[in-house]
């Protein structure tokens, strides 16, 4: 008697689990003969694995692609959402620090309606059920919650409020969620796997053991709402169910990835695997060697390598091609690219050239979003109902550029919201000069200026770089900040004639900017050793763009008495270029890498705050929906 599963529900259960556990983290597609095979390894038939696929397709969770008579599936823009969020629990990404405060969710007669449908996404995200209508929540979920609020349509109906508890938090845990059940799954999976060796015999059982326990312990999820210690009992397992965990995860993930690529090398008509940039838990596998030497050497390039990057299998020697890139075509395509052709959405275009362009694009984004705000803190206490109208509407564009510039990210494939909700939940990346706090209407005039100028000489650079459509936004975006620069210069030259306060106010200002513009450019690196130039996202090297800076701005400070910070500031006419005092690099580290800065801290805090309570604008700056004029 055939003993392999045949219940539908629970082997689209077990495939979701492959498919976050083990395709996603390395490019989110595969092959159905892979996925087949894989299933079969877990006693699933594979017409059960077909049936299962088409309930995730209904899902929306998964969609197919044909390949001539082969057949793939990848993870959709909701299945990577879903699965994202889940592996922050199962694999323990998410840090439970409490601030001590109560999320509270109170809801009419209408919403409880619909409370049953509700109660299970409520419970999923991590909320308790209090009597009458009432959830509580110890954790702040922004638009997480906005999301299913939307979905089940009862947001109207919803009022949800921040409240700290006189009294005991802990008792108040224990009678919104169902801790003894969990304390029982606890102590049922310690009994399977606390006195079990952690490992497996060869690659094929590593990989069923790995995938099995990962399925059984994601069914946590549905119990666990993930609460701090503060609100745990003191004899909790929680903890040691958690450390086991990790202890077999660790012991049988390199030997099962190896069984899965074989699987996946099998069914490529190629033979090949797709890249493996991270592990699940966090620790980073061995990246491609140009583009770990690029971004150690100019930290403005470096962000998080996206999990589709270009990476060096090191069980498979000489595959660091991407999944989807061919070498043949990738030389054709380079050899296009160093000839001037313009590349289009519907190109075909290896997979390095489409991640790098990402993050360059929306790094680029971010900053125009994040460099609006200094500003906006100032509109208010501008000195003038002139200065003030000018700033405004300089905001105003600069929120433009961004949604232009998302735009093009988006024709790569990165969703806008998604980039939207990085930003502001810390994760996006932006530039350095916007991570500074303003403390005089001098900030703003360095902003205008010195800020504005260094990024005009970047982004005409931008007018000859490979992405078309980049091109075409480009364009509209140095016109208007060539406008942005005079309202800037406008402001300093005001300054700088005025009074001795105005004028020492000026000065101050232009002290404390000095160096983060200088950074602003990154280090020096060489186009031979930039891929970013290598693949026509750049046309040129940070240090002749901080040149040309230096030469069109030095010159108009002294022009208007200013100092510059810098005794070494000086031309060199035999070598036709500028030498300078060498910046602080660590410091530009610090800041693109580190903790977010007091100012950044704050900026973010006001967008979070934005985002879950003003829901128009968020549909009005991804462009969801523009409501109706009244």
């Amino acid at each position: 008697m055939d003993q392999r599963m045949s219940a539908s529900p629970s082997a689209r259960s077990l495939l979701l689990t492959v498919f976050g556990d083990l395709v996603l983290p390395s490019g989110g597609r595969a092959w159905l003969a892979a996925l087949a095979a894989a299933m079969e390894e877990l006693d699933v038939a594979p017409a059960t694995t077909r049936q299962a696929l088409r309930r995730l397709t209904g899902q929306g969770l998964v969609a197919p692609e044909r390949h001539g008579r082969l057949a793939s599936y990848h993870v959709t823009g909701e299945g990577r959402r879903r699965l994202d969020e889940a592996a922050e629990r199962i694999y323990l990404r998410r840090p439970l620090a409490w601030d001590g405060r109560w999320r509270v969710l109170t809801a009419t007669e209408d919403a409880r309606a619909v409370r049953n449908a509700l109660r299970r996404e409520l419970g999923w995200l991590g909320y308790g059920s209090l009597s009458g209508g009432m959830w509580i929540c110890p954790w702040d979920l922004g638009s997480r919650l906005d999301a299913v609020l939307a979905k089940h349509d009862v947001a109207g109906a919803v009022q949800t409020f921040t409240a700290t508890l006189e009294g005991d938090d802990q008792e108040l845990a224990a009678q919104a969620y169902d801790l003894g059940e969990l304390a029982a799954a606890h102590r049922d999976f310690l009994a399977a796997y606390e006195s079990v060796h952690p490992g497996a015999d060869d690659d094929r059982d590593a990989f069923v053991a790995r995938v099995r326990l990962v399925h059984r312990w994601r069914k946590f999820l549905f119990l666990d709402p993930g609460l701090p210690d503060e609100l745990l009992p003191s004899d909790w397992l929680g903890d040691r169910a958690a450390a086991t965990f990790l202890a077999h995860y660790r012991a049988l993930e390199a030997p099962a990835w190896r069984y899965w690529e074989q699987l996946v090398a099998d069914a490529d008509p190629d033979g090949r695997v797709p890249p493996r940039a991270t592990s699940n838990l966090g620790a980073s596998l061995p990246a491609s060697p140009d583009l770990a030497t690029a971004e150690d050497r100019d930290p403005t390039i470096a962000t998080a390598r996206p999990a589709s990057a270009t990476t060096t299998n090191g069980d498979r020697p000489g595959r660091s091609e991407s999944y989807d890139d061919d070498p043949a075509r990738t030389e054709e395509f380079l050899e296009r690219l160093h000839a001037g052709h313009k590349v289009e959405p519907h190109d075909w275009m290896p997979q390095t050239y489409r991640d790098l362009n990402i993050r360059f694009i929306e790094m680029h984004a971010n900053s125009e979003i994040m460099g609006a705000l200094p500003e906006r803190e100032w509109i208010a206490r501008a000195p003038s109902l002139k200065r003030k109208r000018s700033l405004a509407a300089k905001v105003q564009d600069e929120v433009g550029h961004a949604h232009l510039i998302y735009r093009v990210a988006e024709s790569l494939g990165r969703p806008r919201t998604a980039m939207y909700e990085d930003l502001i939940a810390g994760k996006g990346k932006f530039h350095n000069v916007f991570h500074y706090p303003t403390y005089t209407w001098g900030d703003v005039a360095c902003i205008g200026f010195l800020v504005d100028g260094a990024a005009i000489v970047t982004q005409r650079a931008l007018l000859e770089t490979s992405y078309a459509p980049y091109v075409r936004v480009m364009r509209r975006v140095v016109a208007e900040e060539s406008l942005h620069y005079r309202h800037g210069e406008d402001i300093m030259l005001a300054l700088a004639s005025g009074t001795d306060e105005q004028f020492a106010m000026l000065q101050e200002a232009v002290n404390r900017w000095w160096e983060p513009v200088m950074h602003f450019f990154g280090t020096d690196v060489s186009a031979e050793d930039d891929p970013m130039i290598h693949w026509g996202v750049k046309t040129r090297t940070n240090e002749e763009s901080r040149q040309e800076w230096i030469s069109q701005y030095v010159p108009k400070l002294w022009d208007m008495g200013v100092e510059l910070p810098d005794p070494k500031l000086a031309y060199d006419p035999d070598a036709r270029s500028w030498t300078y005092s060498e910046p602080d690099w660590d410091r530009l580290k610090a800041v693109i890498k580190g903790e977010p800065t007091e100012a950044t801290k704050s900026r973010l805090y006001w967008r979070q705050l934005m985002h879950r309570h003003h829901g128009w604008i968020h549909e009005i700056v991804t462009g969801d929906q523009v409501p109706a004029a009244a």
